[in-house]
């Protein structure tokens, strides 16, 4: 059951950001960036493609460290930012030491 409520509740965060994107008095990345956070850490294959669309789009991970610092961002939003950062090896988890 939680599945897809967490996968309604990407879909909805990706509407909102759209019509963010069209409407001056929403900030539609921020919305962006919260369904990119969901869907990385509720499926094993959105850390992998949003890994990857951070390596390929920099404007991405300006996006998500620029909503680390945001007061809507959950607290353990810096992890999602960690997991996520194509600099790191893929190997190195957040529970993993060098």
């Amino acid at each position: 059951m939680r599945k897809p409520l967490m996968a309604l509740a990407i879909i909805v965060l990706l509407a909102l950001s759209l019509l963010g994107g069209l409407l001056p008095i929403l900030q539609g990345w921020i919305f962006f960036v919260l369904a990119l956070y969901l869907f990385a850490t509720e499926f094993d294959s959105g850390r992998v493609l949003v890994k990857r669309a951070r390596r390929r789009w920099p404007i991405l991970s300006r996006w998500i460290a620029a909503a680390r610092g945001h007061r809507w961002a959950p607290h353990h939003f810096h992890t999602f930012d960690e997991v996520t950062d194509p600099s790191k090896s893929p190997d190195q988890g957040p529970n993993q030491r060098a």
